[in-house]
Formats: C-alpha cells, sequence, structure tokens
C-alpha cells in the first residue's frame, strides 16, 4: 500500500474498492490515517449481498437515472432547534445535543442546523457554534448546517471559523450555504434581498478558495489564514425551494434538498426535478463524491398510530406557531394551522407506527428517485424522551425495512 492512505483490516481480499464518502464500511473495517478521495485502496472481507448494495457495509444503492452512476441511499437529521414549551434554551440544547449523539449512533450520515435569527423557530443563530459544539460531543456523524447565510458574515471571519470547525471536528464539517430566505431576517441586519444576493456572489467564491488555498484575498490585498482546515475541499449543499435553481446547484457541484418539509412540493414535481439535477451533475467531470438530492421530512414514529397520533397532532401545533411567528409578528398574515393528517396523506410529514412509516418513507423514495432523506425528529413541544424513542425506532426498525423494500 503506498500513497496518503493506509488501512488496517481484515486481509481476506485486496484490491481497489469505491468507498461512498460517508459509508460506515470506513469505520468498521478500516483505520484510515488520511483520505484525499473516495477510491481507497484496502484489504477488506467479502460481503456478498444482493445486488444493488454496497460491497463494504451492504447499503443498498438506489439508481439515479440519468447521472451514469449508482448511488447509496442515506438518510440524515434536520434541526431547526425551535423553542419547546417549557424547556429553558439551555434545556433546548441539552435536548439536542442528546439527539445528536443518538444519531452518531446509528445510520444517520449528517445533522444539519438551521440558521434562522430573531424568531422561535431557530435558536441556532450561529450554526457554526452549534455544530463546534456537536463536534466535541460525536465522533462519526458528519455536521452541515443548513445553512450558513452567507450575506449575514464578514466573509474572512466566516473562513477561519468553517476551518476551525473543521479541525474541530476532524474532518467532519460540511457546508450547507445559501443567501437567506427570510427578508424581515434580513432586514434586521440592514439587507434588501437585493443586497443579500450581491453579497452572496462576492463573499462565497472568497471563502472558498481561502479554505482550499489558505489565503483570503479581497481587493488585492492577501491574507493567509493561520487556521487551515483538514479538508482542502468541502462537500456543499444549496437547499432551495426555487425550481429554477436545482439546475444551478447542479453545475455547482452541490447537493441540494428540494422544498422545505411540509411547504414541499409534489411528490411528481421532485421527481422531474431531480431528474435535470442529475442529468446536470452527469455532464460534470467526476469529483469523486456521490452527488445528493434530498428532500427533508419531519418524523414522528411510536409504538402505535394513536399514541403517535396523539403526540404529533400536539406537538405540530406548537411548531407551527414557531413556523409562523416571525411573520406573525411583523403583520404579515399566515395560513391556518394545516391538518396534519392531510400533510401525511400528501407525503409532506412521516407520522404513525412502524410499519405506517415504513410505507410512507419507501413510497417517498420510490416517487422521487431521491437518493437522501433529511428527516427533523425533534419539532414543537415533543418531548425529549418521545423524540429518541422516535429516532431509535426509526433507525432500527424502519431504515432496514425501507431498504429491504427497495432493494426488491
Amino acid at each position: 500500500m503506498s500513497g496518503a492512505v493506509s488501512a488496517i483490516v481484515p486481509a481476506t481480499i485486496s484490491g481497489t474498492i469505491a468507498v461512498p464518502s460517508a459509508c460506515s464500511a470506513r469505520r468498521r473495517w478500516a483505520r484510515v490515517s488520511a483520505i484525499r478521495s473516495s477510491v481507497i485502496h484496502v484489504s477488506a472481507p467479502t460481503i456478498r449481498g444482493r445486488p444493488g448494495r454496497c460491497g463494504m457495509c451492504g447499503r443498498l444503492r438506489a439508481s439515479s437515472k440519468g447521472a451514469g452512476a449508482v448511488v447509496d441511499l442515506e438518510f440524515g437529521v434536520f434541526d431547526w432547534v425551535d423553542v419547546a414549551r417549557g424547556r429553558s434554551i439551555a434545556e433546548t440544547y441539552d435536548d439536542r445535543i442528546a439527539l445528536a449523539r443518538r444519531a452518531d449512533h446509528g445510520d444517520f450520515e449528517r445533522y444539519h442546523i438551521a440558521e434562522h435569527h430573531g424568531t422561535t423557530l431557530g435558536l441556532a443563530a450561529s450554526p457554526g457554534l452549534f455544530a463546534a459544539a456537536l463536534a466535541r460531543e460525536t465522533e462519526r456523524i458528519r455536521l452541515a448546517p443548513m445553512t450558513f447565510v452567507v450575506p449575514l458574515y464578514e466573509p474572512l471571519r466566516l473562513a477561519e471559523e468553517i476551518a476551525m470547525i473543521d479541525q474541530l471536528s476532524h474532518g467532519r464539517l460540511e457546508l450547507g450555504i445559501g443567501k437567506g430566505s427570510s427578508p424581515v431576517e434580513a432586514g434586521m441586519f440592514g439587507h434588501s434581498p437585493e443586497q443579500m444576493q450581491e453579497r452572496y456572489d462576492a463573499f462565497l467564491p472568497r471563502i472558498l478558495a481561502a479554505l482550499q488555498t489558505g489565503e483570503y484575498r479581497d481587493d488585492g490585498q492577501v491574507h493567509p489564514l493561520t487556521i487551515r482546515p483538514v479538508q482542502r475541499e468541502f462537500t456543499t449543499w444549496y437547499p432551495t425551494s426555487n425550481p429554477e435553481s436545482i439546475q444551478r446547484a447542479a453545475v455547482n457541484g452541490q447537493n441540494t434538498i428540494f422544498g422545505f418539509a411540509f411547504k414541499s412540493p409534489p411528490l411528481q414535481i421532485i421527481r422531474e426535478r431531480r431528474d435535470i439535477y442529475f442529468e446536470a451533475r452527469a455532464g460534470m467531470a467526476s469529483t469523486g463524491k456521490h452527488p445528493r438530492f434530498g428532500v427533508l421530512r419531519h418524523v414522528f414514529v411510536a409504538p402505535t398510530e394513536a399514541e403517535a397520533w396523539e403526540q404529533a397532532e400536539a406537538a405540530f401545533v406548537d411548531h407551527y406557531d414557531n413556523f409562523t411567528w416571525l411573520w406573525r409578528q411583523h403583520g404579515v398574515d399566515q395560513p391556518p394551522l394545516p391538518d396534519l393528517r392531510r400533510l401525511v396523506a400528501d407525503h409532506l410529514f412521516f407520522v404513525g407506527s412502524v410499519d405506517a412509516v415504513i410505507e410512507q418513507v419507501a413510497h417517498v423514495v420510490e416517487a422521487t428517485g431521491v437518493n437522501y432523506v433529511a428527516c427533523a425528529f425533534s419539532w414543537g413541544s415533543l418531548p425529549v424522551a418521545d423524540a429518541l424513542a422516535s429516532i431509535d425506532l426509526f433507525d432500527t426498525q424502519v431504515i432496514p425495512a425501507v431498504r429491504a423494500r427497495l432493494a426488491g
């Protein structure tokens, strides 16, 4: 074995094995000292599973039509860190850290943290700071703020903070980037939507170049970064609810989550945009990474249907109040509370017993062809114990059953 990669593994076969960038087999079978691409040379035990599964970890691979490649289905955790009735802010942070620790031990690839300001929907005003805390409480799961609202930062400062978080997490940071979706929040910082777009376009290239080269360049001045990230090239995410942004995300090599939870478009629209995305990515030079096109869904799983609905319907009242709070504070009328059962019937929410949620998740993946599902497990007034029980059922029973069903 030569090069920057070394591994200690059971020596039963040798060869070049393509390993997904977050494949759990990397942790399970090899101790890798340095990884610079998704193809590593290792000796690994032969795992003979059904066709369509990862040869290292046995994870289901779902075909990406038009992508010219085969990629595996992944699950992640999304967290608004919204206000929970009866819990202090410190207790809410503790609850979410407990959720992240549980996800770290499960079949979840990433933990996403939303950035919001001046609203009960988001208590992680600094997703980087929250990611730094999670970096010291977790070992495996990748940390992917969704998003850093780039126009609200001083770009050199953000580049340095990203480098710090990447060091604190030992190279587990991924970058969700965006220009912000709320004009009210932008206005708190004195920016119009047009200014937010201008700042995003100006700042992002400087930040990414600084992370890659170790030098921040601005108006002819060069500022060396004394803190360099572990990674030289970051996986980036650009979540959007704008169908026209999908192709641009693909061309820019960005993963995406299309639509925002219960405000997402119909499944057929997601499928159409997914095909456009993978066709655009297929025309790009391979980066050795599997492109991700995902959806975001709230999830609550309980032992019985009755328990699931009783708890979810009560919690959703508070979550929707958080979701609309900022707009209502600024005199913008909001639609009344949606009917949760209608949201589930429309495939915008996953609620129910294990068997019911298996059907709901499998249907969305089959109908849309997505290869990533971001799951919000803690929202509204759900007690942390119930959220932890829900993520445990999803991890140990729903995910394996969905993989088995899709494998056919």
